[in-house]
């Protein structure tokens, strides 16, 4: 459930008529990584800026510019059904530019337990601080999913190349680690909230 701090949000959902800000679930069938999309169709990014925000000086330091220098979270709530004996790993990217996965551009991930043709839900949460004077990304990641947990609290990516605000967005990926068929992903929520 968002609170007041939410700047931008995409719930899942299986229908259009919810509308165009949902996500569609995915059925996995491969171990190939797949970018959940929006219902009005392309790659679901959100970015940590309001569309019609004013933008403030563009020249650095441009503080007034979206978050440039502001500590923000971006957040995923998701569940899932195994086709078969698997793990499922869920994936947070920055920088996407259209259809192309950018590893080097990972931020977060969690891997569930290993589920036979059994549910089970998690959440990723990656809080970072961008600015328009070091061009570069950092953040910490937290998260679950069923019985695991991310590994450490830490800092996960340091130093991720933002070259300017328009590149400031975030992507969700799902992936088998078992090539079963059947794999049923909903991202339920995708979020960016300020801190």
């Amino acid at each position: 459930m968002p609170n007041a701090n939410v700047i931008q949000r995409f719930v899942g959902a299986n229908t259009p008529a919810q509308g165009a800000n949902v996500i569609p679930s995915i059925t996995l069938v491969t171990t190939t990584e797949q970018l959940f999309a929006a219902q009005a169709g392309g790659t679901a990014i959100i970015a940590p800026f309001p569309p019609a925000q004013f933008v403030g000086a563009t020249t650095a330091p441009s503080f007034g510019s979206g978050f440039d220098g502001f500590p923000f979270k971006v957040r995923a709530a998701f569940k899932c059904t195994t086709g078969g004996t698997s793990t499922v790993i869920m994936s947070m990217y920055c920088n996407q530019v259209g259809t192309t996965i950018t590893s080097g551009n990972k931020v977060a991930t969690v891997t569930s337990q290993s589920l036979v043709t059994l549910s089970a839900s998690g959440f990723l949460e990656y809080t970072c601080i961008w600015d328009s004077v070091s061009l570069k990304l950092n953040g910490i990641q937290s998260g679950a999913f069923g019985t695991t947990a991310v590994s450490a609290i830490a800092g996960t990516t340091t130093n991720i190349a933002i070259p300017a605000l328009a590149n400031l967005n975030f992507s969700m990926t799902a992936a088998n680690a078992s090539s079963v068929t059947g794999t049923i992903v909903t991202l339920t929520e995708f979020v960016i909230e300020t801190v």
